[in-house]
């Protein structure tokens, strides 16, 4: 046993290095089984995905209605003293008002977007005289420039019969799409329904939570996670819901505008740039460009004036009403969050995209509260156990009689 633990003690760097190695080949494995899988990997997740979509429909709808029912339950109904009832009239009330806004867009939105692209459709021709019209102008100017609208003409016709053949070839893709159309509607529906079960059983949902919480870590960490998670979820509502309230502005103003310049194409436009206004960064882009794209087969000048206030709506959201709505700044910077929606819009398309900045945001105080003062902390601890230096030796002293003699 002696001659083991001394065997032991003299090779201690060896077994370290082994250790070490072994650990490296166990994560360079683990990696390559993953690596190699990754596609069965995916499809497993995204059929989990599947199966729980209901639920993940109903959770993220419950959560993005609740802070309008802790308003009501929390604001209007306060002096109300059962907290079952008051929780039980403030989210009914939480859901009439949902579904009149939501039955106000269906009955009023939808049909105007109906008209409006029906009416596209059947201006198509006249759209195309104008850009005859505007290509023929151009030619008279000169310049070198010669479009050859024959050849424009045919291969616009060329893609639309394509289109065509390829949807008598793929009828059977076409049944598809619309199964799993209908099968999205059916998850909607499911997942509707069990957010209203989800907000209705909040406060019991919430104690089993806060019961398994309470069982796994002490109380110091109890608390420091609710505080993270509070901060989360206060970034989360916050951003959501101001980001939608900052949409319907932009939307209603561009309507107005359209409206009294008598514009066509008023309901379809202003709902395109709101909804591109929810997409950070690039969306009032990609509202500004169809906008002006419909507009400019009409009457160039409706584009130009369109531009023109899509410039102005657009300074004027970013440095009045954004600051207003959003009363704490989420301090990330522009490179931060450029990166963020290339990043979630590759890895997880339009949601990432529209999660982009609240994650960042996340991410930016969590390196600057948590990751940094616990480094701090770590280099701090680390120079309290380094051992102090050793003060430097003195210099001897000369002998008396050798400092007389040189002098």
């Amino acid at each position: 046993m002696r001659k083991f633990r001394n065997l032991v003690k003299n090779h201690t760097s060896v077994f370290v290095f082994a250790a070490l190695a072994a650990g490296i080949l166990c994560v360079v494995i683990t990696g390559y089984v993953i690596f190699s899988n990754i596609g069965a990997i995916g499809g497993f997740l995204s059929a989990v995905a599947r199966v729980l979509s209901p639920v993940i429909i109903g959770l993220v709808t419950a959560y993005i209605i609740d802070p309008l029912v802790e308003f009501f339950e929390e604001k209007v109904l306060r002096r109300m003293k059962n907290a079952k009832t008051r929780r039980t009239v403030s989210t009914v009330i939480a859901l009439i008002l949902v579904l009149a806004l939501l039955g106000l867009f269906v009955g009023t939105l939808i049909p105007s977007l109906i008209s409006s692209i029906s009416m596209l459709i059947d201006n198509a021709e006249g759209y195309y005289k104008t850009i005859e019209d505007v290509a023929e102008k151009i030619n008279g100017i000169g310049f070198g420039l010669n479009i050859n609208l024959e050849a424009i003409e045919n291969s616009v016709n060329n893609f639309l019969g394509n289109i065509v053949n390829n949807l008598s070839e793929n009828f059977s893709s076409v049944l598809d799409t619309t199964k799993n159309i209908g099968a999205s509607l059916v998850n909607a529906l499911m997942g509707v329904i069990l957010a209203v079960y989800f907000l209705f059983s909040k406060r019991y949902l919430l104690a089993g939570v806060e019961r398994l919480r309470r069982a796994v870590w002490t109380p110091k960490q109890y608390d420091e996670k609710t505080r993270f998670w509070n901060r989360c979820n206060d970034i989360f509502t916050q951003y959501i819901g101001w980001n939608i309230i900052d949409a319907i502005i932009i939307g209603m103003s561009n309507a107005v505008f359209m409206l009294l310049l008598g514009m066509p194409y008023a309901p379809l436009v202003s709902f395109v740039v709101g909804v591109a206004n929810l997409i950070p960064t690039f969306g009032p882009i990609i509202g500004a460009v169809v906008g002006a794209l419909l507009l400019v087969l009409v009457k160039p000048s409706y584009a130009l004036w369109f531009l023109v206030f899509t410039v102005a709506i657009q300074t004027l959201d970013a440095y009045v009403i954004k600051p207003r709505l959003f009363s704490s700044s989420f301090g990330i910077s522009a490179v931060l969050t450029l990166v963020s929606i290339t990043v979630g819009s590759k890895l997880f398309g339009i949601v990432g995209v529209l999660l982009a900045i609240p994650v960042a945001a996340i991410l930016s105080f969590v390196y600057d509260e948590r990751l940094i003062p616990w480094l701090q902390k770590k280099t701090s601890a680390r120079a309290e156990k380094a051992p102090e230096p050793l003060p430097a030796p003195a210099a001897p002293e000369k002998p008396a009689g050798e400092a007389e003699t040189k002098e």
